[in-house]
Parts: C-alpha cells; sequence; structure tokens
C-alpha cells in the first residue's frame, strides 16, 4: 500500500491484532479494541472481511484442510454483523484507508480449478482503479500491483515452477528457489518472464502494443512466442529493458536508467526527457484515466519532472504551466455497470 493513503492513530488496531480477531485468539481489550475501530466508521467492515479472505486464501494447504476457511470466514462476518447492529444500520461501503493491511488498496478473489492430480486453488489479486498494493506470494516473494493491475497464482507451489499470471504492471522481488523457476505469463502467454530470484518491473496492460520489461538486479530470461510456436529466448542483465512489440513480433532491448520504470510503488513518477505521449501513458495507469490530445503538436513535446503524492489537478496544472498545454476534464456520464469507465482528459495546445 502506497505511503500517502496510511491513517494511522494511536488507538487504531495493527494488523497484528486484526489478525488474532479473526482467528478468535485476541484478548479481551484487543477485541473491545477491534470493535471500538469497527463501530467509528461505517466503512472498515469490508476492510476485515477481505483481510479475513486474503488470510485464508494464502494458507497452506494442510492449514486449509485443518481448517474449513470458509467457515471462519463465515464466523468474521457473522460478528461484524453483530457489531454493525449495535452501533449503526447496515449499508454497502467502500474499504477504508489504516495502517499496515494490504488489502485497503486491492480486491481479491479466490477460486478451485478442476485438475486431474486434485483441486488447484488459485488466488486473483486485483489493484483498485487508481491505486497501489502489494503482498506476498506463497514462496515469500513480493508483488507490487500498479493501479487496475491483476495477479493470478496458485495457493501453494507444488510443480515444477512458481507460475503467475499478469495483467497490467507489477514489481517482483523473487525469492531464490533453483529447483524451481519463478514465471510470469502475460499477454495470453505470448511471453514469458522466468526468474530463479532477482528484482524486475513488467508491463503488460491489455490496451497497450508493447511489454515492457526492466531488470533491476540478478537475470531473467524472456521467452517470446506460445509454446506452440517456434520460441525466441532473451537473456536481460541488470539495467536493461527489453520491449515486445505484439504487432510486429520484434524485441528490442537497450540499456535504461531503471528509478524511472520502478518507482510508480513507491507512489512516485518520475520523467527525464521523456516524449510526452509516453509521459501521458505512465499517468493514464497511475490515476486511471484516459488522455485525448487534440493537437497533433503535442505528440512531439518532451517532459522532465518528478510526482511524488500529487492529485491529478496538481499534475494537469504542471502541465499546463511547463508545457504550455491547456486541458479539459470530461467526467464520466454513465455509471459503470457496463464495464471499466474512466474520466477523459483533453489536451490541446494552449494559444
Amino acid at each position: 500500500m502506497e505511503k500517502e493513503n496510511i491513517h494511522s492513530t494511536g488507538n487504531e488496531p495493527d494488523e497484528t491484532v486484526l489478525l488474532k480477531y479473526i482467528w478468535e485468539t485476541a484478548s479481551d481489550d484487543e477485541r473491545r479494541q477491534v470493535e471500538h475501530w469497527l463501530g467509528t466508521s461505517e466503512e472498515r467492515e469490508n476492510v476485515l472481511l477481505q483481510l479475513a479472505a486474503i488470510d485464508y486464501a494464502l494458507r497452506t494447504e494442510k492449514s486449509l484442510v485443518s481448517r474449513n476457511s470458509e467457515e471462519a470466514f463465515r464466523k468474521v462476518e457473522k460478528r461484524i454483523t453483530w457489531t454493525k447492529r449495535r452501533r449503526w444500520t447496515h449499508r454497502v461501503a467502500a474499504a477504508a484507508c489504516f495502517s499496515g493491511v494490504l488489502i485497503l488498496s486491492a480486491a481479491i478473489s479466490y477460486w478451485t480449478q478442476k485438475k486431474a492430480a486434485g483441486d488447484v486453488q488459485i488466488v486473483t489479486v486485483q489493484a483498485n482503479a487508481g491505486m497501489r498494493t502489494h503482498f506476498n506470494l506463497p514462496d515469500g516473494s513480493v508483488a507490487y500491483l500498479n493501479s487496475g493491475s491483476k495477479l493470478s497464482y496458485p495457493l501453494s507451489y507444488e510443480t515444477k515452477d512458481r507460475h503467475v499470471i499478469l495483467t497490467g504492471e507489477a514489481y517482483f522481488k523473487v525469492m531464490p528457489d533453483a529447483g524451481r523457476p519463478f514465471v510470469v505469463s502475460v499477454a495470453n502467454d505470448r511471453m514469458r518472464v522466468k526468474v530463479l530470484g532477482t528484482e524486475f518491473n513488467l508491463q503488460a496492460y491489455p490496451d497497450d502494443e508493447r511489454i515492457g520489461t526492466t531488470l533491476v538486479s540478478g537475470s531473467v530470461l524472456l521467452e517470446v512466442g506460445r509454446k506452440d510456436e517456434e520460441i525466441r529466448e532473451i537473456k536481460l542483465v541488470p539495467s536493461e529493458k527489453a520491449v515486445f512489440d505484439l504487432q510486429s513480433g520484434n524485441v528490442s532491448v537497450r540499456t535504461v536508467n531503471t528509478k524511472y520504470d520502478t518507482v510508480w510503488k513507491e507512489g512516485r513518477l518520475m520523467f527525464k526527457d521523456h516524449p510526452l505521449p509516453q509521459v501521458l501513458k505512465q499517468l493514464s495507469y497511475f490515476y486511471n484515466v484516459k488522455f485525448e490530445i487534440q493537437d497533433s503538436v503535442i505528440n512531439g513535446y518532451c517532459f522532465t519532472g518528478t510526482f511524488e503524492n500529487k492529485q491529478l489537478s496538481q499534475v494537469l496544472d504542471y502541465l499546463k504551466i511547463s508545457s504550455q498545454i491547456d486541458y479539459r476534464i470530461r467526467n464520466v456520464a454513465s455509471d459503470d455497470s457496463r464495464g471499466a469507465q474512466y474520466t477523459t482528459i483533453l489536451l490541446k495546445k494552449k494559444e
């Protein structure tokens, strides 16, 4: 979770206390603390419910066998409902920010996929639009998800590799395991990134024609092409970035300053003489908006600047001053029942 989204007071329970409440091992004082925290805001019930869901989803299969996760989750739900009745009337609410809990900026679902050898439970974590999150994978690796991105992975790794599927952008800190490579599939398995233990950034949004892989440390092996096709292999070394063009099938590799591709996970964006269309693309992912350029001359502009914990309006005003660009915001007019809806920023040359 991003630092700017953390809201902490001395009376808020930390994640350890919340987990003890979920596991029914909290002391009377801790239980009262959690229930008081729930009662001070109508928005926090979903936070606890989602934390309960991800806690039980991420347990090993051995733990799952010894304890019914769904039953435990229902117990938490029942206790929250009982607490709500004492303090407020029922209402659906969005998750609120508080310190330490990853689920504040993510939605999680999990289901079972049938295989001949047994049931494989798959967890999918998705970062909410305009927000970022991070969490631990079953092997101890850490994944950071950018706005609107999602990652699917098995509840436990029992096969010859550690396989995950990414849609969007993620930064990975992979735990070393020479016997089981860590494999990330993107673009409907048109490309796979194989590592043993390393840190890298991978951007593969579904509406983008290019996939970018930036290696920070260690090494990665890119496999380009579906398994029923001829597969090309490209090995990267630290500070190299590979760009796979989905239309042409070409892969280009160049040396980069990795911080420009990775600081988003810290809530920052950095640009140095970046073409403005590239800047706008990063901003669109970071703030979950769409940009529409109305004067083609803007495509030739370059931009240098750093944004840290800035609201979109502040970023747009900075662009207006530094790049001589006027903008107009076209807000979403309809609800989101038909799918993802985006605020559109109309850009034109300042007169």
